[in-house]
Formats: C-alpha cells, structure tokens, sequence
C-alpha cells in the first residue's frame, strides 16, 4: 500500500511545527531572563542613592527575579 506524499509531509511538518514553537519558547525565556538579570542590576543601583529608592529598587529586583523565574520556566516547558 503506497502512501501520498501529502501523508508522508504531515508528520515532518508537524515536527517542524514544534521545533519551532521549542525554539520560540526557549528565545522568549532567554530574554526574559536577560530583562530580568537587567532590572535586578537596575534596582540594586538605585538603592545606593538612598531611603526614597530603596523600596522602588527593591520592587524592581523581586521583579526581575520573577520574570527570571518565568523565563526559565518557559525553556522548561519547551
């Protein structure tokens, strides 16, 4: 029994479907996890200036940890 070539496509496509949503995934955690590396750096330099920023700067680490933790999660689930 000879299969269509349309059959013997549908598979590869789908493989090839997915390898690219793996590697959308695995982009978006890896730039999550850069932004958030960024806004832990940021908010640990405003806390140098004093009282005012320490809580903004403070806000913005527990931030970045948080996208670190999704983007990370994100490669996972990929």
């Amino acid at each position: 029994m000879l299969r269509s070539p349309l059959a013997l496509a549908k598979p590869s496509l789908s493989c090839l479907i997915k390898a690219n949503l793996l590697s959308s995934y695995i982009e978006v955690g890896q730039s999550l996890i850069e932004f958030g590396q960024s806004l832990i750096e940021f908010g640990q330099s405003l806390i140098e200036f004093g009282q005012p920023l320490i809580e903004f700067g403070q806000s913005l680490i527990e931030f970045g940890q948080s996208l670190i933790e999704f983007g990370q999660s994100l490669i996972e689930f990929g």
